[in-house]
C-alpha cells in the first residue's frame, strides 16, 4: 500500500504541477491501485461500491481519523465513521462505501483531535 500512496502522490505532482498543502481524496468504482489512480471518478450509480483513498499532506500524529459524508439536498450527515490508523498508515486511508439514493455528496476527513477543520474534502455524485 505504501507503493500505491507514493505512486499516487507522484502522479498527482506530475498532473497538477504543484505541491498541495491539504490532503486529497480520490474516488473510483474499482479498488484503487497504482494503475487506476489517474482515472479518478466523481459520478457513480446507486448501489455501486465507491472506493476512496485519502492521502494526507504529511504524516498524521493522531491515531484516529473521522470520515464523514454529507448529502447536499438534505443538508444532513448520512455517514460518519472513525478509523484507527496503524503506524504505516499515517499518510493515507482507503476503504469503500455504498449509497442507494441519487444526489450530490461531500466527503470530509478529520483528525479526531480537530473536528472543526477537515484534513480534506471531496465531492461525488450518485445517479
Amino acid at each position: 500500500m505504501k507503493r500505491l500512496v507514493l505512486t499516487a502522490l507522484f502522479m498527482l505532482f506530475i498532473l497538477t504541477g504543484c505541491v498541495y498543502d491539504r490532503g486529497i481524496i480520490l474516488f473510483s468504482n474499482q479498488p484503487i491501485t497504482a494503475s487506476n489512480v489517474p482515472t479518478e471518478e466523481h459520478t457513480f450509480n446507486a448501489g455501486e461500491r465507491i472506493y476512496y483513498l485519502f492521502i494526507a499532506p504529511k504524516k498524521m500524529d493522531n491515531k484516529y481519523i473521522r470520515v464523514q459524508v454529507f448529502k447536499y439536498k438534505d443538508n444532513a450527515v448520512v455517514r460518519t465513521k472513525d478509523f484507527r490508523l496503524m503506524k504505516d498508515e499515517r499518510y493515507y486511508h482507503s476503504d469503500y462505501f455504498v449509497f442507494h439514493e441519487a444526489g450530490i455528496y461531500l466527503m470530509q476527513v478529520f483528525s479526531t483531535d480537530d473536528l472543526q477543520h477537515p484534513l480534506s474534502v471531496g465531492e461525488f455524485h450518485i445517479k
